[in-house]
């Protein structure tokens, strides 16, 4: 049990989106001194929420959650746009704003699978030179290890190296004579 539980391990540790650190990790970009992380929490049923932070099972309504790592950028106005990248045009502009508080919680909606990227734009001073932080996210584009198939090819193979386990147990066992046995002879 412990060993097939184990197998699937892996899987939990996808549920940030794909990512083999999870966390704050995973979503972090830093440029020009300045860092920004990005979650995007995917709401269930009931108010249950998950959070990802590139690689978006399903469409639908979400909210995008920046974290403004680097104290400065509260002082900094922001602007957000999110874009489809298979027309190039953007689904979501929020105009320069400043988040004081280091937190910029932005609802979107995904109406079809693809590929987006969301652009935080530093609005500094004169507005030359402008430091964009992109951040690529992929909606309802299957990963390999949370397909159909490797979710498969995870358990088959955990089936197989339990058995063998079990067979090499009980041969051993078969092996051993038992000291009532060789108390008796």
């Amino acid at each position: 049990m412990i060993f097939l539980a184990s197998a699937t391990f892996p899987l939990l540790c996808f549920g940030h989106g794909g990512s083999d650190n999870g966390g704050m990790e995973c979503g972090i970009l830093s440029k020009g001194g300045y860092a920004i992380h990005l979650d995007v929490y995917v709401y269930g049923r009931m108010g249950q929420f998950k959070t990802y932070c590139q690689n978006i099972p399903n469409t639908g309504k979400m909210t995008m959650v920046f974290d403004l790592i680097t104290p400065d950028l509260k002082s900094i106005p922001l602007e957000v746009k999110v874009l489809d990248l298979s027309t190039g045009k953007p689904i979501l502009e929020v105009p320069p704003k400043l988040y004081s508080t280091g937190v910029a919680s932005i609802d979107v909606t995904f109406e079809k699978t693809g590929k987006y990227r969301a652009d935080i734009t530093l609005v500094k001073g004169d507005g030359t030179n402008p430091m964009v932080f992109q951040f690529p996210i992929n909606v309802g584009l299957a990963s390999f290890l949370t397909s159909p198939t490797a979710i498969i090819i995870m358990v088959f193979g955990a089936v197989v190296v339990g058995l063998v386990v079990f067979v090499l147990l009980s041969r051993k066992k078969k092996a051993v004579p038992s000291p009532i046995a060789s108390s008796k002879a």
